[in-house]
């Protein structure tokens, strides 16, 4: 469950250490984003001589919470840590692989396509 304020470390080789939550796009749990929601962030924490600078905003997906989410089987998935994506554009990340696991129900199509061997 993540929500305004909250601070999530990005799961892409991005250069980001750290990720504000400022908005939480229209979500099934209302103002609480699950796995596979659209939140607005803003960077924190970057690597010196990124070309993502701090205080930067960004759209991005999320791939893990420590919350757990509920398959339609019944099973549930949770994580250790929070985690999330930096996105140019709607399905588009801004960087070229992805850190730890994801799950599976971001696993769509149009998503794969954009990480091609890093799944």
């Amino acid at each position: 469950m993540i929500q305004k304020g909250s601070i999530i470390t990005p799961s892409d080789s991005s250069g980001v250490l750290k990720i504000n939550v400022f908005h939480v796009y229209k979500s099934s749990q209302g103002r609480i984003a699950m796995v596979g929601d659209f939140i607005k962030v803003s960077a924190r924490e970057v690597l010196p001589e990124n070309p993502i600078k701090k205080k930067s905003k960004h759209i991005s997906i999320l791939t893990r919470t420590v919350f757990r989410s509920i398959r339609k089987d019944g099973s549930y998935v949770s994580f250790k840590r929070n985690g999330a994506i930096l996105l140019k554009r709607r399905l588009t990340p801004r960087a070229s692989s992805v850190r730890g696991p994801v799950s599976r129900s971001i696993r769509r199509k149009k998503f794969l396509a954009s990480f091609s061997k890093s799944f």
